[in-house]
């Protein structure tokens, strides 16, 4: 009798172990929202994220409280981080029913619509989330870039002009800002701007790569074969920076220079069809013909649809 007491006494004991063991081990949603947050890397601390691993996480958490608002827009954002737009959208509007007027869930979808190329969708939630926070510039320069994939040029000066204003110390700001002025056909203020990017970090390769290029378009040669060179100097696996240095001896009758520099693009990235087409211009020019050709069949073996190339190639077919 006292044997079977010892023996129920153990087998109680050890149900309570391992009741106990599930109890401490069982976290709260805001505990997995927690650690999922580690893995989609939401503190920006580590070198990359998991997504899959967090939304794992997001979803246990959704298991318990289908209404937890942050659950949802963070496993918005995993999806939005793993190409799964549908999902991304339907979790983040979700999200913002929960919490209207959420700046994040506005952000995120529309970086979602973004991505899917609904430009519409994604003006009118950047709009919103730069209504509602209008003192963010990361805010306005994500609708600035919506409104200028969407050839909206006005609107878009417009966004980085206040993104610029709001914080003075981002060249990146300055730098979209002329991009904008450039393809509105203000070539002047586009260099203005490029400069007060390169007056806040004079190292930054695309300010001087940009600045090259509006200096190539007023015909400053001068001007620009500095900040082609300047890019370069910076990073020199930086193709465009070749090309553009290319272009601009192209430009100038200066063959030789232009040949060798489009060369150095090619062999810093041979998939790039542009180097390849500028190289057959080079050759062309100088009267290398069948050396162009090779340039032209290159580039349309890389860029079938590519129609200068097209042009190009058919008119020296036969003919080399």
């Amino acid at each position: 009798m006292k044997f079977r007491k010892t023996k129920m006494f153990a087998i109680m004991m050890a149900i309570l172990l391992v009741a106990g063991a599930t109890f401490v081990q069982a976290q709260t949603p805001g505990e997995l929202v927690t650690e999922g947050n580690r893995y989609l890397n939401v503190e920006k601390i580590y070198d990359s994220a998991q997504p899959e691993k967090a939304a794992e996480l997001y979803k246990e958490a959704l298991k318990a409280d289908p209404d937890h608002a942050e659950a949802n827009l963070r496993l918005g954002q995993a999806y939005l981080e793993m190409g799964d737009l549908g999902n991304s959208v339907k979790f983040l509007e979700k999200a913002l029913k929960l919490k209207p007027e959420w700046i994040d869930a506005l952000n995120n979808l529309g970086l979602a619509y973004k991505k899917a190329g609904d430009l519409d969708k994604a003006i009118e939630y950047f709009g919103l989330a730069c209504d509602y926070q209008p003192e963010d510039p990361a805010l306005w320069l994500n609708l600035g870039d919506v409104l200028m994939a969407k050839g909206l040029y006005e609107p878009a000066i417009d966004a980085y002009q206040k993104a610029a204003m709001l914080d003075g110390r981002i060249a990146i700001f300055q730098i979209r800002l002329g991009q904008a002025l450039e393809s509105y056909g203000n070539l002047d203020k586009a260099i203005e701007a490029y400069e007060k990017a390169l007056a806040i970090q004079d190292d930054h390769v695309y300010a001087n790569f940009y600045l090259a290029n509006a200096y190539h378009q007023k015909s400053d040669y001068d001007k620009a074969e500095v900040n082609y060179k300047k890019a370069i100097s910076m990073n020199k696996e930086y193709a465009n920076a070749y090309i553009g240095l290319g272009r601009l001896y192209l430009d100038q009758g200066k063959y030789d220079q232009a040949i060798e520099e489009l060369k150095v693009a090619v062999s810093k990235n041979k998939a790039y069809p542009i180097s390849h087409y500028w190289l057959g211009m080079a050759y062309k020019a100088k009267g290398e013909r069948k050396a162009a050709f090779e340039s032209f069949r290159t580039t349309l073996h890389l860029w079938p649809e590519y129609e200068p190339a097209i042009k190009e190639y058919n008119a020296l077919k036969g003919k080399v």
